[in-house]
């Protein structure tokens, strides 16, 4: 939504601009009280171009640590959407093995390398975590996490991520 005002709001500036080019003692351009009015105006409009595109980048790198969704499926609580998904019927605790089922994406049944990249909420990340070849979708893990908060897990599959997890950890 903020790029998109931005956008708009650099398509003014611009439009302006190329008026002032064009037509400088048009009705438009006289509705600045002086020269320096409209440089103003162009300013302050440019000014509000880089604070909607900064507000838009700063909101989407956020986005990326929200708790992901939940669902139930055959009696089970899990996190994540059809892309990627781990089993989640306890409290992820630190410090404690966690031993879970994780679903993953079709792409990754029969792949040559899958693995799962852990991060912790902006602040660090852990070994990955090789699986083994599979041909199900379903996929029995061990996890261990140094911390409490959020982590991210991302599934990686031959080098290139397919879907992230956030999970929220307990403190013991």
């Amino acid at each position: 939504m903020f790029l998109f005002i931005s956008f708009a709001l650099l398509f003014l500036n611009v439009a302006f601009l190329i008026l002032k080019l064009v037509a400088p003692y048009s009705e438009m351009m006289n509705s600045f009280k002086t020269v320096n009015g409209f440089w103003k105006a162009q300013a302050a409009c440019l000014a509000f171009v880089l604070l909607f595109v900064f507000l838009h980048f700063s909101g989407e790198e956020r986005a990326k640590w929200h708790t992901s969704p939940d669902y139930v499926s055959d009696g089970n609580l899990y996190l994540g959407d059809e892309k990627g998904s781990i089993e989640y019927n306890s409290f992820v605790m630190e410090e404690e093995n966690f031993e879970t089922n994780l679903i993953l994406p079709e792409k990754a049944v029969g792949a040559d390398k899958v693995r799962l990249l852990f991060t912790h909420d902006g602040r660090g990340k852990k070994a990955p975590i090789a699986l083994p070849h599979s041909r199900e979708k379903e996929q029995p893990v061990t996890l261990w996490f140094p911390d409490s908060g959020k982590w991210r897990m991302d599934i990686e599959i031959n080098g290139s991520v397919h879907s992230s997890v956030v999970l929220p950890v307990k403190e013991k």
